[in-house]
């Protein structure tokens, strides 16, 4: 690591600082020097801090630890890329503030990667649960890398349908790759990090607060070429990363939902003032992109007539297991594995209260 490299690290060890904070700090030093040792000596450093920050830092000025740190993250196949290196993706230095560094764990080359950002409601309702799915599997299929913050929800949605599609996926953290938030998710954080992303901008010691996820949004909108909302409230979160979409001039995809749903009162909002944004196929989404429909991957599901009589009878609606039994008129045994062989082929979804519907 360069003296740079090290001094933005050091900073970040310190989740008092605000990201104005640091980048004043860094300003106070010369690029052949480390920041540490001109940190006592330069009167500049006291105006910038209060005397309790000062203070917290003057005791962590020690090279040794600043080095077993850097060193216990490596170990953990924690990877610190920051603004100077060449792998920092490019797009992201085009947004306002900047990560300074990010710290990574899995595949880094996804950074640089055609990707789009997936977000929405953290309780979605059965329509934005199957909505996510379906325009997920056609973006992944094209080899976009889906992008999403892996709260519960839309974002565990994206990021699970892009690794059954053997798609990319990468993972933006509000909080340090030690505390993984929610906790709900940590075997998904283990399956994202064997072959693709997950990234934060928190140094890995540091727990998420409140005030890291519009932070954390403006990561997720900045990294990707635009931004998908499948369905969202009034108020959800990721109206915020909406927003900052907007402000890095990046395109905007919203999947219009019923106007009587209180889930969809911020996507219909979105598309009543901004009209261009209304998108109901990822066909939409890849134009944009200029992926090329053939690009996608062949997943044609030859049907028996049972099975086609069922997937004929799911429509937008969801059926029940009940229904479908009066319906077909089979066994119940051969209804279970029927619909079992039709959701392992992604034809179906199941939902919950044992229903069923069409992907």
């Amino acid at each position: 690591m360069t003296v740079e490299d090290k001094n933005i690290v050091w900073l970040d060890l310190f989740p008092f600082l605000s990201y104005q904070k640091k980048i004043k700090l860094l300003t106070l030093f010369d690029v052949d020097l480390d920041l540490k040792k001109v940190f006592l000596v330069k009167p500049a450093f006291r105006e910038v801090l209060t005397q309790e920050e000062f203070s917290k830092m003057s005791k962590l000025l020690d090279d040794n630890y600043l080095n077993s740190q850097i060193a216990r993250f490596e170990k953990d196949n924690i990877e610190m890329i920051t603004i100077h290196n060449e792998k920092y993706p490019s797009l992201l230095k085009e947004i306002d503030s900047p990560p300074l560094c990010l710290y990574c764990k899995g595949n880094t080359q996804l950074l640089n990667t055609t990707s789009i950002a997936v977000v929405g409601t953290r309780k979605p309702t059965d329509y934005g649960i199957v909505t996510t799915k379906e325009f997920v599997k056609e973006l992944a299929r094209a080899g976009v890398t889906i992008v999403s913050g892996m709260a519960v929800g839309v974002d565990t949605i994206a990021h699970k349908t892009a690794l059954e599609e053997n798609g990319n996926t990468i993972a933006v953290l509000a909080g340090g790759l030690y505390h993984i938030y929610p906790s709900i998710n940590i075997g998904l954080a283990r399956k994202i990090v064997e072959n693709n992303l997950i990234i934060t901008e928190t140094s890995p010691d540091i727990s998420a607060q409140t005030y890291y996820f519009p932070l954390r949004n403006r990561i997720i909108a900045g990294l990707t070429k635009g931004t998908l909302v499948t369905e969202a409230g009034e108020k959800s979160g990721s109206l915020i990363t909406i927003n900052r979409a907007i402000d890095y001039n990046r395109e905007i995809f919203v999947v219009p939902g019923r106007i009587d749903s209180p889930n969809s009162k911020g996507t219909n909002n979105i598309i009543t003032e901004y009209p261009p944004t209304f998108t109901t196929s990822a066909n939409k989404i890849l134009d944009f992109l200029q992926i090329k429909k053939e690009n996608l991957k062949n997943s044609f599901v030859q049907l028996d007539l049972n099975e086609q009589i069922i997937l004929n009878y799911i429509t937008a609606e969801k059926k029940t297991f009940q229904e479908i039994l009066d319906h077909t008129k089979l066994k119940p045994n051969d209804l279970n594995a029927i619909l079992l062989e039709l959701e392992m082929n992604g034809v179906i979804t199941k939902l919950a209260n044992n229903s069923y519907i069409k992907n």
